[in-house]
């Protein structure tokens, strides 16, 4: 099974980009954070929003609302 890093790199990231957006429209990012990350993933994570020509913040923080908003954690 991949790990989340691999999955992250070859999923279709725009959908969450677009989803993130939406949700950007109504709520403002009022927190801040600070974290250390290896230099290779923070390297591969400006990779791959300079493909998609957005900041890499933007990129992070798409991810993390997705899997903040995931269902598959959430008890039924």
């Amino acid at each position: 099974m991949p790990n989340v890093m691999q999955q992250l790199f070859v999923m279709n990231i725009d959908p969450l980009l677009k989803e993130y957006a939406a949700y950007r429209a109504f709520h403002k990012s009022d927190t801040v954070i600070n974290m250390r990350i290896p230099r290779p993933i923070l390297e591969k994570l400006k990779e791959l929003a300079a493909a998609r020509h957005i900041p890499y913040q933007s990129l992070i923080s798409s991810v993390l609302f997705s899997i903040a908003n995931t269902d598959e954690d959430k008890p039924q």
